[in-house]
């Protein structure tokens, strides 16, 4: 860390990530399913509304990071990010009462739609929290850094799906939506307790900002992690659970565990990948791992039609997914000074907020476009698993890997 004083805002900076994330996902394990059967929708509509999550990833973080590094402030928009959550929830417990009036119709689809793109607007501001932790660190600890940083963020992730789950399968959707309420606004509490320290050095210019776009570490780490985040929600955050719910008779509350399936495994690879695994074998071959056991899982997905071939599946997905997420981000900003680095997340950020836009909303045409869902499904696991293919192609094509030997440069990732 660059100085003692970063060790002791970091406890409560990772207490807030927790709740910041866990306020987002007391109810994604459910949620696809929840809008196409509670709330009637079509399958490109479903796409829609879930995919909304990334429409507003897509569009706000390069202005949201641009922003903040012209105000060199990053506290407020965390703060206008939880208050986003507060109102993501608030609107699907309103979404929810409409559909127990008995007629669900475009008004929930609608107010679904908008509170998931509210939620989205939470992730964007990821930007500024990222940026806000990140600024603790040199350029050389950035790797083991986002590894730690991940551990609250995925750990927060299990035990929301998990709590989520149980309470919608309990007491109904409305509990789950409330429980991520009540975490934004624990959230809004501790982030009092957050300080901030702003970067030194000139502000953000025109031509600082295009330098920023010329990195060809943020070009390499974008391009892997937007064609992962397709695959991701293409599947395991789109489409997975109605296959587990369709094929494999899952209940809303197994929907819970076949997250923390592959949540659990996530997190765990996560800790490792940038702290461990990737010094040792290089971050290319680290990443390339990662692309092809998720090739492998897109492939047993339509072979799994019960309950612990698809747990197994799950779990074979979050070791790839752990393997993958720290590394994109680690190659994305390793090079940029820390008073660019909101320009920089906002971008990388951005560009994958169309992967996770895109992914639902193709997933969706690709199961419509085939004669059944279950044909239209397995169609979309195989195209996935080709998408995974290439992730592992471009990793050994464009990553340079670094390894703790110095065989490489320390400071080349790419």
């Amino acid at each position: 860390m660059a100085d003692r004083s970063a060790r002791r805002r970091e406890l409560p900076m990772l207490a807030c990530v927790f709740l910041f994330w866990f306020s987002m996902y007391t109810y994604p394990s459910f949620f696809s399913a929840y809008v196409s059967d509670r709330l009637l929708a079509p399958e490109v509509m479903t796409g829609l509304i879930v995919g909304a999550y990334g429409f507003a990833q897509m569009v706000l973080p390069i202005p949201l990071g641009i922003v903040s590094d012209l105000t060199r402030r990053r506290k407020l928009f965390v703060t206008l990010g939880l208050c986003a959550s507060l109102l993501a929830c608030a609107g699907l417990i309103f979404t929810e009462a409409l559909a127990a009036k008995g007629a669900p119709g475009a008004a929930a689809h609608v107010v679904a739609l908008i509170a998931r793109g509210l939620s989205g607007v939470t992730a964007a501001t990821w930007v500024s929290f990222s940026v806000l932790y990140s600024a603790s660190y040199e350029a050389d600890e950035i790797a083991p850094a986002v590894s730690r940083l991940m551990v609250p963020q995925y750990g927060s992730q299990i035990i929301a799906m998990l709590l989520g789950a149980q309470l919608a399968q309990r007491l109904g959707e409305t509990a789950a939506f409330a429980l991520g309420a009540a975490a934004a606004l624990g959230g809004l509490v501790l982030m009092r307790r957050v300080p901030e320290r702003p970067p030194e050095g000139e502000r953000l210019t025109l031509r600082s900002f295009r330098a920023v776009l010329s990195d060809r570490g943020l070009r390499v780490g974008t391009l892997l992690g937007t064609l992962f985040r397709l695959i991701c929600w293409g599947t395991v955050l789109g489409f997975v659970p109605n296959w587990a719910r369709d094929m494999a008779g899952f209940t809303v509350a197994e929907l819970g565990f076949l997250s923390v399936m592959y949540l659990l495994p996530n997190t765990v690879m996560a800790r490792l990948s940038g702290a461990y695994l990737a010094p040792r074998f290089g971050f290319r071959a680290v990443l390339a791992a990662g692309f092809s056991l998720v090739g492998v899982a897109c492939l047993l997905y339509p072979r799994a039609l019960s309950l612990w071939p698809m747990m197994a599946t799950q779990a074979l997905f979050g070791v790839g997914m752990g393997l993958i997420l720290p590394l994109t981000l680690s190659v994305a900003i390793h090079d940029i000074p820390d008073r660019r680095r909101g320009a920089a997340m906002g971008v990388y950020q951005a560009v994958y907020g169309a992967g996770v836009f895109v992914g639902p909303v193709a997933a969706g045409w690709i199961i419509a476009s085939q004669a059944t869902p279950a044909a239209g499904m397995a169609l979309n696991f195989r195209v996935n698993a080709a998408l995974s293919l290439l992730g592992a192609l471009l990793s050994l094509a464009l990553v340079r890997g670094r390894r703790a030997s110095g065989q490489e440069s320390s400071k080349s990732f790419t």
